[in-house]
């Protein structure tokens, strides 16, 4: 079965509406767009809201089980989807799609970026390569600054982020000593499934604060290209 991401997108909320008709409620969702989450198997993802979950479950199972092109050409991508949540105040609008963990952004890109890439395509782009990213020194700083941009808004697992980077796997001890654990040691990333840290096949995305980072990175980018 594929994998599925699920990616928060952009939440609308009507003020109005909720004047009129909601009783008051503090902190009434908790989600943050860009944040992603990985479906297994067809199934609910640890911590995804449960409400969120009864709106795309049927579409999600579908896209595990290699189904798709819903509605008959609905999305450019026929392996997605995007769905809202069932709050009528404050919907939260999930782009959801099929993943292959080991493969999807471990496979080369046919149409590798110039080497001055702009901000958007950096963001948007999801078979990054090494060529891709812009030169930044091999330097602590440097290293992390590279990891934030590789992960961006997406979750990958260690295979992924090293085959992105252009690191053998015999390289491996290099990749956690001087990549992953200092970011994690920072904050700037975390486990996408921290509910089982020791998972034979973890993956990883951005913090709060690393999200906040990546979004100080690409805006300097984008400026330094404009300039």
């Amino acid at each position: 079965m594929n994998a599925v991401r699920i990616t928060a997108i952009r939440q609308t909320t009507y003020h109005d509406l909720i004047t009129q008709y909601e009783n008051p409620i503090e902190h009434a969702c908790s989600i943050k767009e860009g944040r992603q989450w990985i479906a297994i198997d067809g199934q609910c993802p640890e911590g995804f809201c449960p409400a969120a979950w009864s709106s795309m479950k049927e579409f999600v199972e579908a896209l595990a089980r290699g189904e798709g092109n819903f509605y008959d050409g609905w999305m450019q991508n026929p392996m997605s989807a995007m769905i809202s949540c069932n709050d009528g105040f404050r919907p939260f609008s999930f782009y959801i799609e099929a993943i292959e963990p080991e493969s999807d952004s471990t496979k080369q890109a046919t149409d590798a970026l110039p080497s001055q890439q702009s901000c958007s395509a950096l963001k948007y782009k999801l078979n990054l390569t090494e060529k891709d990213l812009p030169k930044l020194p091999n330097t602590a700083d440097g290293r992390m600054k590279k990891l934030i941009l590789v992960i961006g808004k997406r979750v990958f697992t260690r295979k992924q982020i090293m085959a992105i980077l252009g690191l053998k796997e015999k390289s491996r001890k290099t990749f956690i000593d001087h990549y992953l654990t200092p970011a994690r040691e920072k904050d700037y990333i975390e486990f996408a499934w921290p509910g089982t840290p020791s998972k034979p096949v973890q993956a990883y995305r951005l913090s709060p604060i690393g999200i906040d980072m990546y979004n100080q990175l690409i805006e300097k980018i984008d400026s330094c290209e404009h300039s």
